[in-house]
């Protein structure tokens, strides 16, 4: 699989927790077809707030919820400026993060975070990501997943 990331937003919040938040606010297309390139990759919107500031330096990891070892990780680029970072001062903004080359793959363990954010057993032909983000210091957020995804072959 390869992957892009594009950073969309960036300001204030008022949140002091250091561990970043995470919520998918869309996933562009609903359904893939793994057989043609041009409609195989996806992106995922996500919100998120960070206490501290530092989600830039960190990373945005991806679980295909089909199998454990369907993990995308994107570094993240600097998202606030050092005089934010350094002030530890809270940011929320939104990420575009973009899976490309989703092939079609037969289900096997589900990762535990999937089953941890309440994902079952999935639908022949589908599948769902779950997204983590963590920071520069390490701080993992607690995750969110897409709906269902139809992949064709």
């Amino acid at each position: 699989m390869r992957f892009a990331i594009a950073l969309v937003l960036a300001g204030c919040t008022s949140s002091s927790d250091p561990t970043p938040t995470v919520e998918i606010t869309a996933v562009t297309p609903e359904s893939l077809t793994a057989s043609d390139d041009t409609l195989d990759d996806i992106a995922i919107t996500v919100h998120y707030e960070d206490g501290d500031g530092d989600l830039g330096g960190g990373s945005a990891v991806i679980h295909d919820c089909r199998g454990e070892a369907l993990v995308t990780t994107l570094d993240l680029p600097a998202i606030a400026p050092p005089n934010i970072v350094d002030g530890h001062e809270p940011i929320s903004g939104e990420l575009d993060l973009h899976v490309d080359d989703v092939g079609d793959q037969a289900a096997a363990a589900m990762p535990s975070l999937c089953r941890d954010l309440g994902v079952h057993d999935l639908e022949t032909g589908t599948t769902i990501f779950c997204v983590e983000l963590v920071d520069h210091a390490g701080h993992t957020s607690a995750g969110a997943c897409t709906n269902g995804i139809a992949i064709a072959e």
